[in-house]
């Protein structure tokens, strides 16, 4: 058996149509690949400040009928996630600390 697999997705930038559409297949067909989800919420802003707490498993039922929505489920935000050398280090570690090894990033 092999590692286990997370996978975060986000959305940064700005609102665009379709985003819950991206973050419902994204979520289904991880977790159909027997990948954990975790939905990060407003961009990379919480993954510079090292937060956790903000940071939420994603299931099917709860993307299932997001497509409906408008907007983002996820929330977005502009945070640049390379504006320094400790951004990107705070982003990696905190994806790691969270089990995401591997990330989508929409927007």
């Amino acid at each position: 058996m092999g590692s286990p697999k997370g996978l975060g997705i986000l959305v940064g930038g700005g609102p665009a149509p379709g985003i819950n559409a991206v973050i419902s297949a994204a979520t289904i067909e991880a977790l159909n690949q027997g990948f954990t989800v975790i939905g990060i919420p407003d961009g990379f802003k919480h993954l510079v400040r090292r937060d956790l707490s903000k940071l939420r498993p994603l299931a099917i039922d709860d993307v299932s009928r997001v497509h409906l929505l408008g907007g983002s489920i996820l929330g977005t935000s502009r945070e640049n996630p390379t504006a320094s050398t400790e951004a990107t280090r705070a982003v990696i570690d905190t994806l790691q600390r969270a089990g995401a090894t591997h990330l989508v990033t929409i927007g």
